[in-house]
């Protein structure tokens, strides 16, 4: 557990390093120079916060967790329903997904990164593990494509395919039949072309990183898309170096958010972004093999599903980044500005760091 510990530390490092230069660079072309800006104090101030999520969360009994899943889970679905009300829910550049005020909000959707494993884990631990029965498999899906579903209507494609893909892949590393998993990714896949086809700027939306470069792709729908091309090209293998990117300095919507790995590509290039993938690729490492040491199931698909889950997240980003996946908001786990993620990413650490500490749990 130390190692993963480690490796997000560097993560969380890193995003706050690399928020200060955007916005300290951004803040002095504006002529206003300052040392540090209220951008990096918030999302220092999310570290400390998140950090202490994981403290919380790690002095908890990993089985007080198996208890609770179902109320969680029926507590996400209700927050989803809840952020669509008008009135209720807050709605930020036309998608409502938040719950509160300007300066305190909750995202409800973020907290996936917590119902979803742990859903996993009480559905197919215990005397269910292993028995390939279909009914624990639908329950898990008919849990997940009503959060899909909700998320989606936001809308939040975004976040909405990261649950999709990681679910399909719990699916996988908990056992069921490939048949049955084909047939339904299938299914869902076809019903989320349907989806997608019904609203025209939908289907636009989901189809621009196809040939982006087209003259009215990327003065439109494909302009963040374009602008994150052109910072990775210019990163090359060695980087332009740290503060030096050019991009940012261009109007880049969520350039410290979805699209912050972009202007880290630029200033760190290969190099940078593959020392980023590695240690991406070593924290799932490290979440299975703590997974492999746990004789309890339900730690061991817990802490198996939250790898999946940060690992399908963290490419969809890179994804998104490089021009191979649609234009999507999805925060790099750990890394981009925003309180939400990092708290809940943390605290599902934390639960780990309970299954870890617990001598039952562990060989």
């Amino acid at each position: 557990m130390r190692r993963i510990l480690a490796l997000v530390a560097i993560l969380l490092c890193l995003g706050i390093l690399q928020n200060y230069s955007i916005t300290a660079s951004l803040s002095a072309a504006r002529g206003q120079f300052v040392t540090v800006t209220w951008s990096v104090v918030k999302q220092a101030l999310i570290v400390v916060v998140g950090v202490a999520a994981y403290w919380v969360c790690s002095r908890f009994k990993y089985m007080r967790w198996a208890d609770i899943a179902e109320l969680l889970t029926y507590g996400l679905g209700l927050l989803l329903v809840v952020v669509l009300i008008p009135g209720v829910g807050r709605s930020v550049n036309g998608s409502s997904r938040w719950l509160g005020t300007a300066s305190i909000g909750v995202q409800p959707s973020q907290a996936a990164v917590m119902a979803i494993p742990l859903l996993a884990a009480k559905l197919f631990s215990g005397k269910y593990l292993n028995r390939y029965d279909h009914r624990y498999y639908t329950t898990f899906l008919v849990f997940v494509l009503g959060f899909v579903g909700l998320v989606a209507i936001e809308p939040d494609f975004g976040t909405a395919f990261v649950i999709a893909g990681s679910s399909f892949g719990i699916l996988l590393v908990v056992g069921a039949p490939f048949s049955y998993w084909l047939s339904r990714v299938m299914a869902a896949g076809a019903l989320a072309a349907v989806a997608v086809s019904l609203k025209s700027s939908w289907k636009v939306r989901m189809t621009s990183f196809i040939n982006p470069l087209a003259a009215d792709k990327a003065k439109g729908v494909a302009y963040q898309l374009v602008n994150s091309m052109f910072a990775v090209a210019r990163g090359g293998v060695f980087g332009r170096g740290f503060m030096r990117s050019v991009q940012k300095f261009i109007h880049f919507p969520a350039q410290e958010n979805d699209f912050v790995f972009a202007i880290f590509a630029e200033e760190f290039g290969l190099i940078g972004v593959t020392a980023i993938l590695a240690i991406y690729l070593w924290i799932m490492v490290e979440l299975f093999r703590i997974a492999s040491r746990s004789t309890e199931p339900f730690a061991r698909i817990y802490t198996m599903s939250l790898g999946v889950f940060l690992t399908v997240q963290a490419l969809v980003n890179i994804g998104v980044v490089a021009g191979v996946l649609p234009t999507t908001g999805v925060p790099l786990p750990f890394f981009s500005q925003g309180g939400n993620h990092i708290v809940f990413e943390m605290a599902a650490l934390g639960i780990v760091g309970a299954i870890a500490r617990s001598p039952e749990a562990s060989t």
